[in-house]
């Protein structure tokens, strides 16, 4: 085996090795995790007409449809300190920011969709500088001023208030409506009716009905409310199917199943502050009657559910059921391992060289499917963090073997000390034997104790010997040589070698560990930060 082989020393690994090795695994994570997995997730969504014939009298609509973005503000959290506070608005608006940007570059939609919980304190108390200030990180999150795609909205509980409570701002409807449209509203999208329904005011007015004692068909309603515009909306005949939006899901059986995409549990009826889980009987029926909706989308759980409900009549597109779709959160702050949106499309068949706006030849269809988003609170507590530790108990475990390994070498002998060699092991040097040419040219006699005054070289500078030692390898010693009188003479200088073996060598362990932590972790963090502004916008 050549030499140069037998002195490789593949382990214990260096210093170097160490720290650019966490280096290079940490980056190439931080680029995964915060970069390629949001394409990698979206890869598998498409359009549910994907498979669709692409007849020439075709015309598709599709639509993004977003549940509960909720975006935190200081209120959010009012048992976390400032500083706490602060690092998870960070975080949820990074994520909410990365998955908007990476989902609407792939779906590119015709239209948008959000179904209230805009933001997690739309109805609290506060000045209009500060709602306003709160409304533009909604928009500027979702980029929705630079988007030239018609946008619609839903209130809910959290943009409006349900209930009276002295936290609840009596400005919230004003304050919503003035950014983000009316209440309840109704428009078309690719010849199907679209209707937006404020269930938050039809809850509370729903509750008052009860009270009175007053069925549907004879209550007054209230000017302006959800059931004067749903009667106003049902006296009038509809040829094309209806979609419903509401934020607060419709009534169902306490034991309905939700299907195999939900994470957990089921949907049943249930109120609090603030909150009601479903929408009454009454307030139910009441819909389906008067609507007859061929599909309905709902928000406010937060997970996915997906139930059918018996129609007393047939809908425009000859469904006896509607479906609703409750669409999971799009944030990851509530409570569910992987946020969603849904995707509708809404496709009808029109004459040829006509336009969509007219009626169809052919009953439209409606397809949806729901899309999925990374697990992003697994991958900081099942990635990042199990990572963290190891990286930390490497580093910890070098330094430790570093340490031990520098002591026992320093027990030996203390570094920088030459040791003085013994009169029988001493060489003659060419400085001596030089000095002795020139004793004997003058005819005088080679005496170690001659009186002479001697020839004084200049200093020499070379390694010493014990510099090449393995017990003192970093140092190096500076030597001057010469005569006094008669006898040779050597003083040495033991300087280290670098400060980077300084460095390695003899630091303490725990202040060896706190610098490699340091020079391990700026460049993925600086890698997260160049990734976090590409894909939010890039």
């Amino acid at each position: 085996m050549p030499g140069y082989l037998r002195n490789l020393k593949p382990w214990p690994p260096s210093h170097n090795m160490v720290v650019n090795g966490l280096r290079a695994t940490w980056i190439l994570v931080v680029l995964w995790y915060e970069v390629c997995t949001f394409d990698h997730v979206l890869h598998d969504c498409q359009w549910p007409d994907i498979h669709q014939l692409d007849a020439p009298n075709t015309r598709i609509a599709r639509v993004l449809v977003v549940a509960d973005p909720q975006i935190a503000d200081h209120r959010s959290y009012p048992n976390r300190n400032f500083l706490m506070k602060a690092l998870g608005q960070f975080i949820i608006d990074l994520n909410l920011r990365r998955s908007w940007h990476s989902t609407i570059n792939r779906m590119q939609p015709h239209a948008l969709v959000f179904l209230g919980d805009l933001m997690d304190n739309g109805r609290a108390t506060m000045s209009n500088s500060e709602y306003n200030a709160y409304a533009a990180r909604f928009f500027d999150i979702f980029n929705l001023r630079d988007l030239s795609i018609p946008t619609f909205f839903l209130p809910g509980n959290h943009d409006l208030g349900l209930g009276e409570e002295f936290s609840f701002s009596l400005e919230a409807a004003t304050r919503y409506t003035s950014h983000f449209g009316p209440l309840n509203h109704k428009t078309t999208i690719g010849n199907h009716t679209v209707l937006f329904i404020d269930a938050v005011g039809l809850v509370e007015e729903d509750v008052v009905r009860a009270d009175r004692g007053y069925s549907y068909d004879n209550w007054p309603a209230v000017a302006g409310g959800s059931v004067e515009f749903v009667k106003r909306f049902s006296g009038h005949e509809h040829a094309s199917p209806i979609v419903l939006f509401t934020h607060i899901p419709l009534a169902r059986p306490f034991d309905a199943d939700c299907g195999p995409l939900r994470e957990r549990g089921t949907i049943r009826q249930g109120h609090g502050l603030g909150y009601q889980n479903t929408l009454s009987n009454e307030a139910s029926q009441f819909l389906l009657r008067s609507l007859g909706p061929s599909l309905i989308f709902s928000g406010d759980d937060h997970d996915y559910c997906e139930y059918s409900h018996p129609l007393p009549f047939p809908s425009a597109s000859g469904s006896t059921a509607a479906r609703e779709i409750t669409v999971k959160s799009f944030s990851m702050a509530m409570g569910i391992h992987r946020p969603g949106f849904q995707l509708l499309s809404l496709i009808s068949r029109v004459p040829v060289m006509e336009t969509l706006t007219q009626l169809p030849n052919s009953p439209p269809s409606l397809l949806d499917t729901p899309c999925f988003l990374p697990d992003q609170l697994g991958i900081y507590l099942n990635i990042y963090l199990p990572f963290i530790l190891l990286s930390a108990l490497s580093l910890l475990a070098f330094n430790a073997h570093r340490t031990l390994a520098g002591g026992k070498t320093h027990t030996h002998r203390q570094p920088g000390v030459s040791p003085r060699p013994k009169h029988s092991e001493r060489r003659p040097s060419r400085t001596n034997n030089d000095y002795e040419l020139y004793q004997r040219s003058l005819g005088q006699s080679v005496s170690e104790d001659s009186d002479e005054d001697p020839m004084l070289p200049l200093p020499v500078t070379k390694p010493a010997g014990p510099a090449y030692s393995s017990k003192f390898r970093g140092r190096f010693s500076s030597s001057w040589v010469f005569y006094l009188p008669g006898r040779r003479r050597r003083i040495s200088l033991s300087l280290p070698c670098s400060k980077a073996n300084r460095r390695v060598h003899e630091v303490g362990l725990l202040r060896g560990f706190f610098s490699d932590m340091v020079d391990v972790a700026w460049p993925p963090l600086l890698a997260f930060c160049i990734a976090a502004w590409c894909t939010t916008h890039v």
